[in-house]
């Protein structure tokens, strides 16, 4: 019995009240049954998910590191990658100045002038020499203000104005340098700021830097694969490792050249330039 019910008062049988309440009862009961049966059951059941979950989780990194590394093994089997260097040392045969003069005046303008005068006669100066006008270029042209802080007025005090005017000159007679520069000394120059040696054709130069870069990797290889008794394949990969480097092995220090004035001819020393190439080689292990 799910519980109590009253009977009839006439003939002792449950009334419908009565059977209507132990129905009702007996219900409720088997509904909590039930319910508490089904939170076991969903209580394991998350429980044996959570462990199933994690067993995956661990083959699935186990799988994935294994996944990585096999490329990794292949990729490596078979090869042989080896960097080789290139060097070449040449005489320069063109140099690139930087001059010009600065100048000084009341008003921007009589600044402007003053270098202007000088740099009108330092350009034709370089054409009678011979430079091209395709050689000379104006880097430079600017006017300042100058002002000096005056301690005891507590202000700046007006100077005048500085005016410069720089010109690259491309010089393809090397030998003829020293001249070129005690001949605008004499027509105004007053300051250097740059003097650097290079080369006229630059790509017959760097192609054979290049060239012995490839031939000092290849014979690396070639080393390589003879010492650990395997036979070397064929090129798999070349790669440039950089744009070929220039630079230069001895040369004159810049200078002002109002240092130089008291010379007749300002001493220079080209010196040589130093190309470098690298390559990068990857070479097949034959079978």
């Amino acid at each position: 019995m799910c519980g109590s019910y009253q009977a009839c008062h006439h003939c002792g049988s449950p009334s419908a009240a009565s059977q209507l309440y132990k129905a009702t009862l007996c219900r409720r009961k088997e509904s909590r049954c039930c319910t508490l049966a089904d939170f076991v059951t969903s209580r394991d059941s998350r429980s044996r998910i959570l462990q199933i979950v994690r067993q995956f989780m661990r083959i699935l990194a186990f799988l994935t590191v294994v996944a990585f590394a096999m490329p990794l093994a292949a990729v490596a089997e078979g090869r042989l990658t080896v960097s080789g260097e290139g060097h070449l040392a040449v005489v320069p045969d063109m140099a690139v100045i930087t001059l010009g003069a600065d100048g000084r005046g009341q008003t921007a303008v009589e600044a402007m002038n003053a270098t202007s005068v000088a740099v009108e006669a330092i350009l034709a100066r370089l054409a009678d020499l011979g430079v091209e006008t395709r050689d000379i270029q104006t880097t430079q042209l600017r006017v300042n203000e100058q002002t000096r802080w005056d301690n005891t007025r507590n202000e700046d005090v007006f100077l005048g104005y500085y005016a410069t005017n720089t010109v690259s000159v491309r010089v393809r007679d090397i030998d003829g340098i020293s001249a070129l520069l005690s001949a605008v000394l004499d027509d105004g120059a007053n300051k250097l700021q740059n003097l650097s040696f290079s080369v006229q054709e630059p790509r017959k130069i760097e192609d054979e830097a290049r060239r012995r870069a490839v031939a000092d990797a290849m014979a690396k290889a070639e080393l390589y694969a003879d010492a650990a008794g395997v036979t070397l394949g064929t090129v798999l990969e070349l790669r440039d490792s950089a744009e070929p480097l220039v630079r230069s092995i001895a040369r004159a220090e810049p200078m002002m050249l109002e240092e130089a004035v008291v010379a007749k001819d300002v001493p220079v020393a080209a010196g040589e330039l130093e190309v470098r190439a690298e390559v990068t080689m990857v070479f097949s292990i034959a079978e």
